[in-house]
């Protein structure tokens, strides 16, 4: 059984724009990590609202696309946490300062929260597999932190994107690529 001393989850953007009504593994995954005691970073993006890149010097086609499809608009249903999977503070769940570009670790407060817990491993899931998620696993690497992500707990905005992410990228960024239910084993978690 692996220790989860240390360890924390990310659940990052799991907004109702990005996610399926198909969410057994990301609520399995907050099942496990409640049950092992194991704090849950909810790690969410700015939401987009008008004027939003105005006057930047270098914005991205990320931004271009977030700006014209109007993704995550501030105060929309799509911007909203995924009903059933939202934070739970009285559970030791911590809401991360936003973020405004890919990464969870970039211009927010998550490595200072992290390093005020002692949390040294990450288990990442969330979305996109491609952007977010990788961009938030690959900063975690070089910051230090041990990274596992969960191939069955995120997706791309295509098939295609999320199959490269996790059986190309993956493999060589992190230490692990694991499904929810082989992480929950892992762990010792209660069988769902």
């Amino acid at each position: 059984m692996t220790s989860t001393s240390g360890t924390a989850v990310l659940l990052i953007d799991p907004y109702n724009n990005f996610i399926h009504s198909e969410v057994k593994h990301m609520q399995k995954l907050i099942q496990a990590a409640r049950a092992a005691h194991i704090p849950i970073f909810y790690c969410l993006h700015q939401q987009y609202k008008p004027g939003n890149y105005d006057g930047w010097n270098r914005v991205t086609l990320y931004h271009i696309g977030m700006k014209e499809g109007r993704v995550i608009e501030e105060g929309s249903w799509g911007a909203q946490i995924y009903k059933g999977i939202e934070p739970d503070l009285a559970n030791d769940d911590v809401v991360v300062s936003k973020h405004w570009n890919a990464s969870s670790f970039q211009n927010t407060d998550l490595d200072y929260l992290l390093h005020q817990r002692d949390i040294t491993k990450l288990v990442c899931a969330g979305m996109t597999s491609n952007q977010c998620l990788e961009c938030t696993a690959r900063y975690g690497k070089e910051l230090g932190y041990d990274v596992t992500l969960l191939s069955n707990a995120t997706a791309g905005f295509t098939i295609e994107q999320k199959d490269a992410a996790v059986n190309l990228i993956w493999p060589l960024l992190v230490e692990r690529v694991m499904t929810v239910e082989e992480w929950a084993d892992s762990i010792g978690a209660p069988k769902q």
